[in-house]
């Protein structure tokens, strides 16, 4: 039994990516529950945290699975005053939807982490909440596919609108009772799969440029900046903010294309005038 008076938040997903920096972050403020199915990082992640001060406990478990998320609420509770929850284990795979494998990785598995996942997360953390009459917030991650379309992406797209969808159900259901849930819409963040594309790429500079163009901040983002976003949506700070999908994607779908850079601007600013990257 912990005796830190610091409250508890569910993270799901913890074990790397996006959900490690969210955990670290949130780790500053609250006690942390770290799911995950990964038995290699995710002990990693929870020393990581201890060794820096704070306090975290592993969870391991399939998000898929409806008992993963008692066990985690179990272990929460166990610590403290679950006051918090993140959804964020989630994962991604491609396939054309004329052509479309007979593989359950690409549709099964996707649905099952991504939203079914999500889905769970959400009922246990309100049902957590309610049962101690406890004002908590949620947050979901969502993606710039769930309110954006790329080729291949179908079902990864759907789950991701359903992850939106829910955010809004959960706010309007248990707003009442002081309970929020909002989502937040990454764009392109360098996590180790996203590394590991441009590995895999047949041009990884390309690649990775491909990406870049797509951004009007140019860059692609840090995992740690996403928690930042994740952070305040659980604070006190977003007391009124509920039922949102928040992107935190560069400028991404508020562009129309990818325009032409004010050659004049990317001089003064040493950018190519071309793409508005970085000169080599």
């Amino acid at each position: 039994m912990s005796t830190s008076t610091l409250p508890v938040v569910v993270v799901t997903g913890a074990a790397s990516g996006i959900g490690r920096g969210i955990a670290l972050r949130l780790a500053q403020d609250y006690q942390v529950v770290l799911v995950d199915l990964n038995p290699t990082t995710l002990p990693n992640v929870e020393k990581e945290i201890n060794d820096a001060g704070g306090l975290a406990f592993k969870s391991l478990g399939d998000v898929g699975k409806r008992d993963t998320h008692h066990r985690a609420r179990a272990l929460a509770e166990e610590k403290g005053l679950l006051a918090a929850w993140v959804n964020c284990a989630g994962w991604t795979r491609g396939a054309p939807l004329h052509d479309f494998p007979n593989d359950p990785a690409v549709l099964e598995e996707l649905i099952s982490a991504n939203q079914i996942g999500t889905f769970w997360g959400c009922a246990e953390a309100v049902n957590a909440f309610v049962s101690k009459k406890t004002k908590g917030a949620i947050v979901n991650i969502s993606s710039v596919h769930g309110r954006r379309a790329w080729p291949d992406h179908a079902v990864y797209e759907m789950t991701k609108a359903a992850v939106d969808a829910l955010t809004r159900n959960v706010a309007v259901a248990y707003g009442p009772f002081g309970i929020r849930c909002n989502a937040v819409a990454p764009g392109a963040i360098m996590t180790p799969a996203l590394a590991q594309s441009f590995i895999d790429a047949p041009d990884a500079r390309e690649r990775r440029q491909s990406l870049e163009l797509l951004t009007p901040l140019k860059r692609i983002g840090e995992p740690s900046e996403i928690a930042e976003v994740v952070a305040f949506l659980l604070s006190e700070k977003a007391s009124y903010v509920s039922g949102q999908s928040v992107g935190a994607e560069g400028g991404w779908t508020s562009a129309l294309g990818v325009p032409a850079i004010d050659a004049r601007l990317a001089e003064q600013y040493g950018l190519d005038p071309a793409t508005g990257l970085p000169q080599d």
